[in-house]
């Protein structure tokens, strides 16, 4: 197996991304190679003081695509950048998957112009995980969607529950679709239409549909996937990316008032501290690294712009495990049965 990355992807490539890469391939057993595309001047001292010269091929790509580019511009105006190359390798069968932490609109119309629809997808989609108190959730779609159908969201949903049952070994991921109420009756006229298609698939043992969910169940754990359209979803993604930080900077100030009233020693406060921090990293996404966009006929990891090197690694691991557990074929026989 072998996983292209793209060097020159995020706000701090191409040292964290080969940072990332040498832990990966630290951490692999040697499970898959890696091939590189990116800046050769740039990247090639990166790999020799890591220890990857020779380790890991290299393909010189001279164009970036930079975070603040235009997406449908810079894929048609840079086809040698180091994006789209990388996921040329995976179309031309040289590469089982591609990992990007760059320019994420671009990643998405560039996946979708090189690698192309699996065969019955109408909209590939992109999911985020959440922690929740059962373990973990995804939400889909967080942002490639932001006006979507019922059937969309419905394909979406089969997807997903693929994608979890193999990579995260859930058995059989609930589904619940995001409405103002938990009645089928509540909601757009494309929440109580998808409600009706959903229901359907759950008949013919597609997907575990458990009904509609509330916004004050997401963390809850009563589902392990929830459907949403991609303005909504993003908008969920971005208020939850800012929950940690705001539980630090109110909880250390409160603490603070406890120590110098001395009705909190030092040493409590270390323990809650850790305890803060503990509870936190479910949140971090440098646990799960990168996110699939499922639907496109071959395997795009899209992550953090500001990922560190651990994030960088787990997305590669996305990347192996996609491929190793066939979701794409995977799906496509799932769409193929239910057309």
């Amino acid at each position: 197996m072998k996983i292209a990355v793209d060097a020159m992807g995020g706000d701090f490539a191409p040292e964290n991304v080969i940072a990332g890469v040498a832990l990966a391939l630290q951490h692999s057993g040697g499970r898959f190679e890696m091939v590189l595309t990116g800046i050769a001047d740039k990247v090639q001292p990166l790999l020799e003081s890591h220890g990857l010269a020779g380790k890991v091929e290299l393909i010189d790509t001279p164009d970036v695509i930079e975070m603040h580019e235009s997406a449908s511009v810079a894929v048609k105006t840079k086809q040698n950048s180091s994006m789209v190359r990388g996921l040329t390798l995976c179309k031309e069968g040289k590469a089982d998957g591609f990992v990007s932490m760059g320019n994420t609109g671009a990643q998405m119309a560039a996946s979708l112009l090189v690698l192309g629809r699996i065969d019955g997808v109408s909209r590939p989609t992109i999911g985020s995980y959440f922690p929740n108190l059962a373990g973990m959730m995804m939400i889909f779609d967080v942002g490639a969607n932001v006006d979507v159908k019922p059937e969309h969201l419905a394909q979406f949903a089969e997807m997903g529950s693929i994608y979890q049952h193999f990579v995260f070994k859930i058995d059989k991921p609930t589904v619940g679709l995001l409405n103002i109420g938990e009645e089928e009756s509540k909601g757009t006229d494309t929440a109580k239409q998808t409600y009706k298609l959903l229901t359907e698939a759950h008949r013919a043992g597609r997907i575990n549909f458990t009904g509609n969910i509330e916004g004050r169940d997401i963390l809850k754990g009563k589902v392990s996937i929830v459907l949403c359209d991609g303005f909504t979803g993003n908008i969920i993604l971005k208020f939850g990316e800012s929950v940690p930080q705001f539980l630090a900077d109110v909880f250390k100030p409160a603490m603070m008032k406890e120590i110098q009233a001395g009705k909190l020693s030092q040493e409590a406060a270390g323990t809650f501290s850790k305890l803060l921090k503990e509870t936190l990293r479910n949140f971090d996404d440098e646990e799960y690294g990168g996110v699939p966009l499922l639907g496109v006929n071959g395997i795009s990891i899209i992550g953090h712009g500001k990922s560190s090197a651990k994030a960088i690694m787990n997305a590669i691991f996305r990347a192996e495990e996609m491929a190793q557990h066939r979701i794409n074929e995977r799906i496509a026989e799932a769409l193929k049965v239910s057309a």
